[in-house]
């Protein structure tokens, strides 16, 4: 049996910032690096993505290194991105698609898969639906973690930009937990405060609602509870994927504790370590990593 099931097309990217940048092409994507994170803390993980032949035995081989199985779905070509971030503080970045990947077929998930206790949704580009989400509630009664960067990018021209879909609030609706980027909330509620959007996250859902805010941490909101988490210092190299991580680690602390406020606290520990490196290869020394989360831990403030 997996606990943890990770649902989103992989991606093979080029990443450019201004500390750092990937020789060629490198795996990447939502669902893989939430994938890596709980394999590499020692749980097991399935990935269901699509992905080209191209790059599928690397992908398979690379994730089977972390303790992650993945079950692929053929794809015309694989998806990616050149992401070339526009400045030192790394806050946003320029996209151009690299390949485009095939939407999943849902309905072709193994069912021993569905055993899950909690599926991640990581979709990168259009290849899940609201009728997917659907699905998966029928199929399953894990916890749905949703992390809706997917849902929000469309492709117009060759160009990749951040649009509010119709049956956004269905999604969250649909997911326990529910995680945008500051970016993205935005997008979902613009002109809210990110305490306001977090606390509406959780009003839709009755669940969890989180927004992350890069290097000033994330609010978490619940039981009409609001919290602000504390990122941990680090010497950040590249951003990329932190925010999965971030969803990867909050679940796995989640499945074993349920604790709301200590899995964002471990969460944010977590991610510390994956902005100090670049692609999948990122360490997380179990030692170091309690050691952050406990001085994540000590900087909680409760909001409301």
């Amino acid at each position: 049996m997996f606990p943890f099931l990770a649902i989103g097309n992989p991606v093979y990217d080029i990443i450019e910032t201004p500390f750092a940048k990937t020789d060629g092409r490198v795996l990447s994507g939502c669902s893989v690096n939430a994938a890596l994170t709980i394999g590499k803390l020692g749980e097991r993980v399935a990935l269901v993505g699509a992905i080209g032949e191209d790059f599928r035995e690397h992908m398979v081989n690379k994730l089977k290194q972390y303790n992650v199985e993945a079950y692929v779905q053929p794809s015309k070509e694989t998806g990616g991105f050149h992401l070339v971030y526009l400045d030192e503080s790394m806050n946003d970045r320029r996209l151009s698609v690299l390949g485009h990947a095939s939407r999943i077929d849902v309905s072709r998930i193994p069912e021993i898969l569905f055993d899950a206790r909690i599926i991640i949704i990581g979709p990168i580009l259009d290849e899940l639906s609201l009728e997917d989400l659907k699905y998966l509630k029928e199929k399953s009664d894990a916890l749905i973690l949703t992390d809706p960067q997917g849902f929000l990018r469309f492709l117009e021209n060759g160009k990749v930009i951040r649009r509010r879909p119709e049956n956004i609030e269905e999604v969250i609706k649909l997911s326990h937990i529910f995680k945008p980027n500051e970016h993205e909330a935005h997008v979902i509620f613009p002109k809210m405060e990110f305490s306001k959007i977090a606390e509406k996250i959780a009003e839709i859902n009755s669940g969890i609602g989180i927004v992350t805010l890069a290097e000033r941490g994330s609010i978490i909101a619940f039981e009409r509870k609001t919290y602000k988490i504390p990122a941990h210092p680090a010497r950040a190299i590249d951003p990329t994927g932190c925010g999965d991580v971030y969803a990867g680690a909050f679940a796995f602390y989640y499945l074993k504790y349920q604790d709301p406020v200590e899995s964002a606290a471990f969460a944010s520990a977590v991610a510390s370590f994956m902005v100090e490196s670049i692609g999948p290869d990122f360490k997380l020394p179990r030692k170091e990593v309690e050691e952050r989360f406990q001085r994540v831990l000590e900087g909680v403030e409760k909001i409301r």
